[in-house]
């Protein structure tokens, strides 16, 4: 499902009055703020990328600190399931936040058509 409409977006600013162009326009300037501001699953995916996490820390960089006993007295491993299984449902309210703030964007940019819409046919009027 595309974020943001773009044909029908257009058709509803030609029927609102705007010409072919200015539609085309005003659309393009949303689309393109719109894309600017959104962050994709494959820009989070580059962006904790296994290599930028090796890059970090390696295997001896950790036993350096704690040894396996060391590591076993603080987590077992019912402890990370369950922290794996927080993980995943932190992950789940994550993307729907994100969903909804994304639908909350949209909603504003329409808004802003909406009134350049009514801004325009307000100009109109008045110099016409």
């Amino acid at each position: 499902m595309p974020l943001f409409d773009t044909h029908k977006a257009v058709k509803a600013l030609s029927h609102a009055g705007f010409d072919d162009a200015q539609a085309e326009a005003v659309v393009e300037q949303i689309h393109e703020a719109v894309n600017e501001n959104v962050a994709t699953k494959s820009d989070f995916e580059r962006f904790v990328a296994k290599l930028d996490l090796e890059r970090f820390a390696t295997k001896e960089d950790f036993e350096r600190f704690a040894t396996k006993q060391d590591l076993e007295r603080f987590a077992t491993k019912e402890d990370l399931e369950r922290f794996t299984a927080e993980l995943v449902k932190l992950e789940l309210r994550i993307n729907e936040k994100f969903d909804k703030f994304r639908a909350s964007l949209l909603s504003y940019a329409l808004g802003l058509v909406g009134l350049a819409v009514a801004l325009t046919k307000a100009l109109d009027l008045v110099v016409g």
